[in-house]
């Protein structure tokens, strides 16, 4: 069953009767951060359509850069697609992204007629354990909705951002939310004017406190994780906690309007990192069940409680799904936690790797 928005901009491609668009060539580049999620996105119906809304805060350092050159020709009756990754061609990767742009055809007709060169970086390192998904499909997500406006002359329906979020999130659900700046909400949610299952929308209006906030990624295990995240999804079908999981994610949503209105850090921190317990709960208690913590993450979590309860410096943690630790902390307690990392926390990291981010700004265009 389609949704509201993808059953309105499907009638307004109908309506336009696919106008023949002449041949036009060009590139366009975007760069695109990851982002780090506080309400936790853990299960999904068919058609990347959530199981419950989810928040994140978009990151500023860790970034794919995607550059497309374009050929559009409405004769063609063959398109060609290459797809390089850090100046390499990997067919695994290229065959995702052509099915991918093959799906994307009924939202964007003129790419049928289109032949795409792509090449994608990140600014992270590949084996740091940071997932590339949200970043590299909204990286590509806004390559396409812009050479789609360049080609139709800025003629193609849909607003750019909220057409970008769309089919971002087709190809990775977390994807929705890395085309806007600061904190971002993902899923149809009470009291949240906006809300879509469908595309993510940008959380604005909350308290200064929080602006500038940071991001210490404390890398335990770098490399490929075990279980990866679409099985972990898959995994949550089955589980017999679910459905309270669910609640509990529409009940921190709610809770955490007011925190980020009020300022309040104490309340923020709560929710983050119930957030990410009940993420790994849902891991362990899956059929079959599984643990990507390490026990090296499980050292770090207990040294900042232990930190935090000493100083009551504003600084929680939260994980991603694997073994790693997001430490977020205030811009104004910045000099006291990054010197409690140095000196308690690296030791658990591996190679003492870690990855300093902070609050960003979203998309920026790659100029030609």
């Amino acid at each position: 069953m389609k949704q509201p928005y993808e059953k309105n901009l499907l009638e307004e491609i109908r309506k336009s009767g696919g106008p023949v668009y002449p041949p036009a060539a060009g590139n366009t580049g975007w760069s695109c951060p990851s982002n780090i999620a506080i309400v936790k996105y853990w299960g999904k119906k068919i058609f990347q359509i959530p199981t419950n809304p989810s928040l994140s805060m978009t990151l500023h350092e860790a970034r794919t850069l995607t550059r497309v050159e374009y050929d559009h020709d409405p004769k063609r009756t063959r398109r060609e697609i290459s797809f390089r990754f850090e100046g390499r061609e990997i067919p695994a990767f290229e065959e995702r992204i052509t099915s991918y742009i093959s799906r994307m055809q009924a939202y964007i007709p003129c790419l049928s007629h289109t032949s795409l060169m792509i090449d994608s970086r990140n600014t992270f390192p590949h084996s740091s354990g940071i997932a590339s998904s949200a970043s590299s499909m909204a990286a590509l997500a806004m390559c396409l909705v812009t050479l789609e406006q360049d080609i139709t002359r800025g003629t193609a329906p849909g607003n750019l951002l909220k057409k970008a979020s769309f089919i971002a999130r087709l190809g990775s659900g977390s994807a929705a939310r890395s085309v806007y700046p600061r904190l971002a909400l993902w899923g149809k949610t009470d009291g949240w004017s906006g809300s879509s299952d469908e595309f993510a929308i940008p959380v604005t209006g909350f308290h200064k406190e929080f602006e500038g906030m940071r991001d210490a990624i404390l890398i335990v295990e770098s490399g490929q994780k075990k279980v990866s995240s679409s099985a972990g999804h898959q995994l949550m079908e089955k589980n017999p906690f679910a459905p309270v999981r669910f609640d509990q994610a529409r009940g921190n949503l709610l809770r955490l309007q007011s925190i980020l209105e009020q300022g309040d850090w104490t309340g923020f921190i709560a929710v983050m990192e119930e957030e990410a317990l009940t993420l790994h709960a849902m891991m362990m208690t899956g059929k079959p069940g599984y643990l990507l913590m390490q026990p090296g993450t499980v050292s770090i979590l207990h040294r900042i409680m232990e930190f935090r309860e000493e100083t009551g410096y504003r600084a929680g943690f939260t994980l991603d799904a694997g073994a790693n630790v997001h430490l977020l902390y205030s811009r104004q307690d910045a000099g006291a936690v990054e010197q409690f990392i140095t000196s308690d926390l690296l030791k658990y990291c591996d190679e003492g790797m870690m990855i300093r981010d902070f609050m960003g700004e979203g998309p920026e265009k790659i100029m030609s």
